[in-house]
């Protein structure tokens, strides 16, 4: 049994779920639409495929890191215009989780086509390299702000005693 994530709760997506989950897998969906989820977790139905009744093993989330916490593989199956943004706003949960692009198309900004793993690549590293870069100027910041306080206790330490050494004198 697997637990994969399926992003995109439309005809397709649910499709795979169905499929996916009578095999025995543990299937999370990810949907933009609170209607939907409501749709697919209370009623056990999608409303693009009226006449069809969801197995157990599927449930639906708006939340990516729901989702996709946990997963074994990603399924994306989002219409092809929506893919660069839907990818941007989930990749900061994906850690080494397979993608597998089930959409069909060409990508709206660059015009390749979805198969092209390049452009899911580059949307991916471009993520990991930023938050590495952000995690080395929060450490770069941590330790100034250690430095500077260290600083600031020397001198209040050195304000002391020469304060406590003026009072003795005066005693």
């Amino acid at each position: 049994m697997k637990n994969i994530a399926i992003i995109g709760s439309g005809s397709w997506g649910v499709a795979l779920a169905i499929h996916l989950a009578k095999l025995g897998n543990k299937v999370k969906i990810w949907s933009f639409s609170e209607e939907e989820r409501n749709i697919i977790n209370n009623e056990k139905r999608c409303k693009f495929l009226p006449n069809v009744v969801l197995p157990e093993g599927i449930e639906c989330s708006t939340s990516y890191e729901e989702v996709i916490n946990g997963s074994d593989f990603i399924i994306h199956v989002t219409p092809s215009k929506f893919t660069r943004n839907t990818v941007k706003q989930y990749k900061q949960y994906v850690t080494n989780q397979p993608i597998v692009i089930c959409s069909k198309g060409f990508e709206k900004d660059s015009m390749l086509t979805l198969d092209d793993y390049k452009t899911v690549l580059k949307m991916l590293k471009s993520q990991k390299d930023k938050m590495k870069q952000e995690e080395v100027i929060r450490q770069e910041l941590q330790e100034e702000q250690n430095k500077y306080k260290e600083l600031l206790d020397k001198q209040r330490n050195n304000e002391q005693k020469k304060y406590e050494e003026l009072l003795s004198l005066y005693r």
